[in-house]
């Protein structure tokens, strides 16, 4: 008995074009799928990055101005001797410990100069006026040569240069006149016999916004005039000053650095960042995201 043969020899036109169709559609889904998941993850890193260098920012904002005008125990900046040779990029403390310009910086953004000593200090067992030597407590005293240094035995301040640290000696020659191979060098030596007392670092930071090495906007930070770029993508920088107007240790009225009467009253600082995304096309009208991030400090060694 014959039966007829019913197995499938190959596929219509009809047939192929709709798995085609089908193919495509399926192909189609997926790409779009691969394409949205792929943006998200764009979106993601750039505001991850945004928000990184937002809160870095505010890190190094905050700790400098915090310290802003500490000058030691010697408390009066009317104390302190300045040494160095005449230089408008370095430590003076008869500029005053915080200072600011209003609409100076990229994009219309504000600037800060803060001035002070930094960090705990080196102990002083003695000091040779005329060999401009310290005799310090530890080896281990983190100065080096052409350091911007303080002294002070809480009665008196001397800022110099220092011309030789004498790394891993406890004798720490400094404050010697003559050129130096950096700075400004020193017009004079420290004269005060000093015996006791502390050394600290001493710094003038100035905080802008300008064009970074990438072209985009970032936060830049002068130290003893160096330039340096410390974060790329903040674009604006927005500042107010607290004036404690009665004497009470707390700001009465937040004003622009140009509107203050007496810097010397601030105690506070309102500090308003603006950061942006570094890629384009990562927000929902296909340009870049931003983010402000806001917070007011208070200036310890003026409310202590």
């Amino acid at each position: 008995m014959n039966r007829p043969n019913n197995k499938q020899q190959g596929l219509s036109l009809i047939e192929l074009m709709v798995a085609i169709v089908i193919s495509s559609l399926l192909m189609a889904g997926t790409i779009q799928l691969f394409i949205n998941n792929k943006q998200t993850y764009r979106v993601q890193e750039a505001v991850s990055r945004l928000q990184e260098n937002g809160r870095f920012a505010m890190q190094f904002l905050t700790r400098d101005i915090r310290m802003a005008d500490f000058w030691g125990c010697v408390g009066s900046v009317t104390n302190v001797v300045n040494h160095l040779n005449a230089n408008t990029d370095l430590p003076n403390p008869n500029d005053g410990g915080v200072a600011g310009t209003d609409n100076t910086g990229l994009n219309g953004s504000d600037t800060i100069v803060l001035q002070g000593a930094y960090g705990s200090g080196v102990s002083i067992i003695s000091h040779n006026p005329s060999a401009a030597s310290f005799n310090l407590n530890t080896v281990d005293h983190g100065l080096e040569d052409f350091d911007i240094v303080m002294s002070t035995d809480c009665e008196k301040a001397d800022i110099f240069e220092i011309t030789n640290a004498n790394s891993g000696s406890t004798t720490t020659a400094v404050g010697n006149t003559g050129a130096t191979a950096e700075g400004p060098g020193n017009a004079t030596k420290p004269g005060l016999t000093y015996e006791e007392g502390d050394i600290y670092k001493v710094y003038k930071y100035s905080y802008s916004i300008q064009a970074g090495a990438s072209g985009e906007p970032a936060l830049f930070r002068n130290i003893n005039g160096t330039d340096q770029e410390l974060i790329e993508g903040i674009q604006n920088m927005q500042i107010k000053y607290g004036e404690d107007t009665d004497g009470d240790g707390t700001a009465n009225i937040y004003r622009d650095a140009g509107a203050v009467t007496d810097m010397e009253d601030v105690v506070s600082v309102r500090l308003v960042l603006t950061a942006i995304t570094l890629e384009d096309n990562v927000s929902l009208s296909g340009g870049k995201i931003t983010r402000e991030f806001s917070t007011t400090i208070t200036i310890r060694n003026r409310v202590s």
